[in-house]
């Protein structure tokens, strides 16, 4: 068993959980710019979204960039797997025509760039892919910007584990949800004493405000990852879930500031 993660109490993650529901761009606001973008970022930023969403691989290289996929096919201009990749390469891709012609030449960011572009009133939902030694490099990052009071790293145990051994004050949202039973999830995660957990829409929401009760009652804060429609973001809301990852940030800000807990 691996060492209990770190809860880290940090200015806005230290706030008691379960206050009013909040939105996270779950890839920056990518209905209106390409997704994982400075653009996408930028725009989730001048809408207030509470937290942002983005996700970190490795190139060959070594070098921490923004992208979703394994392969950079489908949101750029080239091919192969960007772990195959040199910096170099990727940087040379065009990451905004597919969107849009506005965002032709639109590059690959690194991390580095997109945590510059996120005040530390928002926070930055870290998302890990598995190429190696992103956790560790990723963690020190965010140390040396000074970012360690706004952002986490939603990553596995093992990620984790590599993670704390260069911050152990790194924040964490548990991301194995291994036999997606939602339960063994929560049990496994107030266990391992993360500061956040990230619901799935997958697991279904019976029992779903009994479960975030318990979680906010143990410091946990609680992501929902996929609302995109009106009735789904209301019935959260009223759970009491802190932050719903949202593909359409606009939709979830105007639907939130209508709903009551």
């Amino acid at each position: 068993m691996l060492t209990l993660w770190l809860f880290c109490a940090l200015s806005l993650v230290a706030e008691t959980p379960g206050a009013a529901t909040q939105a996270c761009a779950h890839r920056g606001d990518k209905a209106c710019a390409p997704e994982n973008t400075l653009p996408a970022i930028r725009s989730a930023v001048e809408k207030g979204a509470a937290q942002i969403e983005f996700d970190v691989q490795a190139t060959r290289d070594g070098q921490l960039v923004i992208m979703h996929d394994a392969t950079v096919d489908r949101t750029t201009d080239g091919k192969g797997k960007v772990s195959e990749l040199a910096f170099d390469e990727v940087r040379a891709l065009d990451a905004g025509t597919w969107f849009g012609p506005q965002f032709k030449g639109e590059r690959v960011p690194t991390l580095k760039e997109v945590l510059q572009e996120i005040p530390k009133t928002i926070l930055c939902n870290v998302h890990l892919k598995n190429t190696p030694g992103v956790a560790a490099a990723s963690a020190k990052m965010i140390q040396d910007l000074g970012k360690l009071d706004h952002c986490f790293l939603a990553c596995t145990e093992a990620q984790a584990a590599e993670a704390h051994t260069v911050v152990p004050e790194i924040l964490i949202c548990n991301m194995d949800r291994q036999d997606g039973n939602r339960k063994s999830y929560i049990d496994k995660t107030l266990t391992l004493k993360c500061a956040f957990i990230q619901l799935h829409h997958k697991e279904g929401t019976e029992g779903l405000k009994e479960d975030v009760a318990r979680l906010h009652a143990a410091g946990v804060r609680v992501n929902w990852f996929g609302a995109q429609e009106e009735g789904l973001i209301r019935l959260l809301a009223e759970a009491g879930v802190d932050y719903v990852l949202t593909d359409d940030l606009d939709l979830c800000h105007r639907v939130l500031k209508t709903s009551e807990r």
